[in-house]
């Protein structure tokens, strides 16, 4: 408990960042859900809109067909015409689809010869909009009131709606002989609905409305309020969101009516209303799984975070001692410089240098290598002894520290030999390599103060250009190391190793450069 308690900011840091990740992830899939939820919608309720739409159609045609076919019947082709005969047929065809309030026989001067009932019978119906178009041929008339049946059928109620069929009777030669008529109760039509409805496979259903070309309610559902007459604009569009007014926002569905093949439609549009709160009931079970799932989360991350910094703190108390995260932080810097440097010349080492250059990609670009050993340093150590040899290396690299630019890198390889790195271009950087060769050659000759007395050496180096020698550093600290091997075998013959000066060697050069 006390390594949890000992990270509850860095707990609470990451159960804070888990909650906003979570958060943001979840606006987004909740605002993901809710389209697919709504398109699912709109598309059901397209779908049922429809299939109404395919029933309208098909129960057109159909009776149309039947009024066609009735008209072919020989008994309206008697010349004269049989009342009885012909009322006898048209109550037949009446009980076998009692969808049709009323059939009738007319002849050429528009009186009705035989009529289901009796009714209209002698009386002339020249002046109703399908009797001239059914001379011609099949007709099917658009929704209208009852006019003249209005008050004889048994079961009106004064408000009856009729669709209209008619077809020519024609004569064995072709004359035209008069119409057959029928009229379907629009009443068909709300149990068409009914049975569309009962088939929909969510509950509750959309309601079904059937609208006129002029937008006009011809069909809507029992006790419904005000239709939604907002239909969409483009083409293609088979359903959207709306807020009918005074209804709740819902999710329509559209399908139209094509009527009967080979005439003009009668442009009916059928909308199926979903409510839309009902179709999205699912989200809020989504977005509270969603929340609940962003709260484990977040407490479970903050819970392992202050687990695990808790831990780290102690571990580091372990090693470091006890004090502050700041305290902490600068021993954690102080380590880190310690593994990167050479404890005796305060230089980088080799891991340290490898770490410097991996921060300065540019030194590919245009730097200069020089490997460099100190000459005779073995017969000093064996002349003064070891601390002799430290003190004069801690002072070579001091001096090296005072004396190098601050972008230089010094790096000891191990005992007398080491390595500087110098960016910048080939010219700058060669004279740069050059410059610390004359500098070092002035300092050794005057000889370097330690408490054992001036140090007094010579010294070799080995200079290569990155990229002129070699196109990478790896390979140019090789290269480097050759000419430093170079410029040793090329010391002027008689120098002894305890005398002062530097010989120095640059890659591709073939002589030596010493600097006396």
């Amino acid at each position: 408990m006390a390594r949890i308690l000992d990270g509850w900011r860095q707990g609470l840091t990451v159960a804070a960042l888990c909650a906003a990740l979570g958060g943001t992830c979840s606006a987004v899939m909740l605002e993901a859900e809710k389209q697919r939820l709504l398109v699912e919608a709109g598309d059901h309720a397209h779908r049922l809109a429809e299939a109404m739409a395919r029933r309208l159609d098909g129960s057109l045609s159909r009776w149309a067909n039947d009024v066609r076919l009735l008209a072919r019947f020989e008994t309206f082709e008697r010349e004269p015409a049989d009342p009885r005969a012909a009322r006898r047929m048209l109550e037949d065809v009446q009980l076998r689809s009692p969808t049709f309030a009323w059939i009738g026989f007319a002849g050429l001067d528009g009186r009705v010869i035989a009529a289901t009932g009796g009714m209209l019978e002698g009386v002339d119906i020249s002046s109703r909009p399908w009797f001239t178009p059914g001379l011609a041929g099949l007709h099917l008339g658009d929704l209208h009131p009852a006019v003249l049946l209005a008050r004889m059928l048994p079961e009106s109620r004064g408000n009856e709606r009729f669709l209209d069929a008619a077809a020519p009777v024609r004569s064995p030669d072709g004359r035209v002989l008069g119409v057959v008529a029928g009229h379907v109760n629009w009443r068909w039509a709300e149990a068409l609905r009914d049975e569309v409805t009962a088939l929909a496979p969510r509950r509750p259903a959309p309601l079904l409305w059937v609208l006129g070309a002029d937008g006009t309610v011809l069909l809507g559902p029992d006790g419904a309020g005000v239709a939604p007459t907002t239909l969409p604009a483009g083409e293609g569009v088979n359903w959207m969101e709306a807020s009918p007014p005074g209804q709740p926002a819902s999710v329509l569905g559209f399908a139209r009516a094509d009527g009967l093949p080979g005439q003009s439609s009668f442009g009916w549009t059928v909308v199926a209303q979903g409510d839309r709160s009902a179709a999205l009931a699912g989200l809020r079970t989504f977005g509270a799984s969603l929340a609940l799932v962003t709260v484990a989360v977040s407490l479970l991350g903050g819970w392992l975070a202050g687990r695990i910094a808790g831990r780290t703190r102690s571990v580091l108390r372990g090693v470091l001692g006890s004090g502050r995260g700041n305290e902490l932080a600068l021993r954690l810097e102080e380590l880190r410089d310690q593994a990167w440097r050479d404890p005796l010349t305060g230089l980088l080492n080799r891991a340290g240098f490898d770490a410097w250059l991996r921060m300065r990609p540019e030194l590919a670009t245009g730097c200069a290598l020089v490997a460099c050993d100190l000459d005779g340093f073995r017969m000093l150590n064996e002349r003064q002894g070891q601390a002799a040899g430290d003190a004069l290396l801690r002072r070579v690299g001091t001096w090296l520290q005072q004396n190098l630019r601050t972008d230089d890198a010094a790096v000891r390889l191990g005992g007398d030999t080491f390595l500087l790195c110098l960016p910048g271009g080939p010219d700058r950087a060669y004279y740069a390599a050059r410059e610390v060769a004359a500098r070092l050659n002035l300092a050794l000759r005057d000889g370097l103060a330690t408490p054992s007395g001036d140090g007094v050496l010579s010294c070799s180096m080995g200079i290569t250009l990155v990229p002129q020698h070699s196109p990478d550093i790896q390979g140019a600290i090789r290269k480097a190391d050759a000419a430093l091997r170079e410029a040793k075998r090329n010391r002027p013959e008689g120098l002894p190793d305890d005398v002062a000066g530097v010989s120095v060697a640059v890659t591709g050069t073939e002589a030596a450069l010493a600097a006396e």
